[in-house]
């Protein structure tokens, strides 16, 4: 009688984290289709704010829906957001993100500065950047990060607590590279992001259950945030990348021995 009690519970949190992703996919590709056809792209931050304003909604009230079917409270802690664990998350997510910024560096030796740049400017920008583009971008990229974490991520892995953790990352890995940056609409499919932001992020939230941590790992890990960043300094952008890429391997590669400090303490 357990046993059934429990396949039957399993069974049905299967069932509502396939039908939270149909919501989630439909209400992503749906809304980003519907706004590339009808808002004229000259206006792009308006096309941006739109965007990632209808994404959030959306994700908001599908969790809602969710929860209502699975008779469960909307709490901060669905999603990841606790008071605990923040600076563990943060000092995991971004040790093992210490690659990216060292390939970069390393990309600036053999290619140089002035390609990674073009790498790294995001689209919708141009000479000169002002504050207001500045804080835009700082707040674009907040918010990004939180569908992409909190609600891709953090809400479908307590969705399926209680189920294998092994399963339920990679499953919530492979989701979630369909999702970010719109793949099948874009072309654009990263392996590192999948990597890095889709899995290892993944893992560190069951480690961690704590997406705030992770969000702001994400955005030291923003190449295209740090691009606007930096243009802030006018002609002097090249240093003022290089300057905040070393500052961010630095913290990177400094959280990543306090992990090992802690392992072997």
């Amino acid at each position: 009688m357990i046993m059934q009690s429990s396949n039957n519970l399993a069974s049905r949190k299967i069932r509502s984290i396939i039908l939270f992703y149909l919501l989630v996919y439909l209400i992503v590709y749906g809304s980003t289709f519907v706004i590339n056809s009808y808002l004229k792209t000259s206006h792009v931050l308006l096309y941006l704010t739109t965007t990632i304003g209808t994404i959030l909604v959306g994700m908001f009230l599908a969790a809602l829906l969710i929860l209502k079917l699975n008779n469960k409270k909307l709490t901060p802690s669905i999603f990841g957001i606790r008071g605990e664990g923040i600076k563990e998350s943060f000092l995991l997510a971004a040790a093992l993100s210490t690659p990216i910024p060292l390939l970069w560096l390393i990309g600036i030796k053999i290619v140089g500065i002035d390609t990674l740049l073009v790498a790294a400017k995001p689209s919708w920008v141009n000479f000169p950047i002002s504050l207001g583009i500045l804080i835009f971008a700082v707040l674009f990229w907040v918010l990004v990060g939180t569908v992409a974490f909190a609600f891709w991520q953090a809400f479908p892995y307590e969705l399926m607590h209680g189920i294998s953790p092994k399963f339920a990352i990679f499953l919530i890995a492979i989701l979630w590279s369909g999702l970010y940056n719109t793949p099948l609409l874009t072309g654009k499919l990263d392996p590192a992001d999948i990597f890095f932001f889709g899995f290892l992020f993944t893992w560190v939230y069951h480690k961690t259950r704590n997406s705030i941590g992770i969000v702001i790992a994400y955005l030291l890990n923003e190449n295209p945030l740090w691009w606007v960043i930096a243009a802030i300094f006018g002609a002097n952008i090249r240093i003022a990348f290089m300057v905040f890429l070393i500052f961010r391997a630095l913290i990177c590669a400094i959280s990543l021995i306090l992990i090992f400090e802690r392992l072997y303490r």
